[in-house]
């Protein structure tokens, strides 16, 4: 449990206490190296007011109160080095398995298509399509962004075999899209699935694959039924997608 949670549960605090807890919250790492008397003269309080506050948040005084202080903040680092470490791995995990992928037939599809849809399955997808859009705006290839899931079901009542269909999905196990993307198949257009590398039902819809690394950061949330996914790598997927297009297509 952290601080907050424990000043969370107590219903009623004085104006002394407020001053201590404002105080503590935002100078957590100055704390730790104080004593009783230097944070009462700091907050223009007590010493007694200090020791008080601790007891009431459920510790013996102000030096249990600053060691559990210590090992959150012990705990933060520790954490905030793996995500480092994560982000680390995954960048380079993206970098090799875009490396190891032939991109010239994608974008060959992108040169050829009449018209060109791009789904982004939820708002981090699709954050990171609208700039693959806005990208290749620039060099007068024109993309269309397919705002939600009811279009998508639009354009699968549409396009044709001389169209592509780009869909980007996290999980690529959203079962409606799976669905739509299906009758996509069926009417002859071509899909580019681009999801995180892990088997799933959307890339094993078509032979245009294209995968990104990315991992969970742990506790990113104190709700453990909140979800949140990164997309630093997919933007990098997509970029190098683009960048390819560039060399290889642009004056061809």
């Amino acid at each position: 449990m952290r601080l907050e949670e424990r000043i969370n549960k107590i219903k009623t605090f004085s104006n002394t206490e407020y001053s201590l807890i404002e105080y503590i919250l935002s100078a957590k790492s100055k704390v730790i190296s104080m004593q009783t008397a230097d944070l009462a003269e700091v907050t223009f309080t007590s010493p007694a007011s200090v020791t008080r506050l601790s007891k009431k948040l459920g510790f013996s005084g102000f030096n249990e109160l600053k060691f559990f202080l210590k090992s959150e903040l012990e705990r933060q680092e520790k954490i905030s080095m793996e995500s480092w470490d994560l982000l680390q791995n995954d960048i380079n995990k993206t970098i090799s398995l875009i490396s190891e992928t032939n991109l010239i037939p994608m974008n060959e599809l992108i040169a050829k298509a009449t018209k060109i849809f791009v789904f982004g399955t939820d708002w981090g997808e699709r954050n990171a399509t609208e700039l693959l859009v806005r990208n290749f705006m620039t060099i007068g290839v024109f993309l269309i962004s397919v705002p939600s899931i009811t279009e998508f079901r639009w354009i699968a009542e549409e396009v044709t075999p001389n169209d592509l269909v780009i869909v980007v999905s996290f999980s690529g196990e959203n079962t409606e899209v799976t669905e739509i993307s299906r009758l996509i198949l069926l009417k002859g257009t071509e899909i580019i699935s681009i999801t995180p590398l892990t088997k799933n039902h959307l890339s094993s819809l078509t032979v245009n694959n294209l995968y990104y690394q990315t991992s969970e950061l742990p506790r990113l949330s104190n709700n453990p039924n909140a979800e949140y996914n990164m997309f630093t790598t997919l933007h990098i997927l997509l970029d190098a997608l683009f960048r390819n297009y560039y060399d290889n297509f642009l004056h061809s």
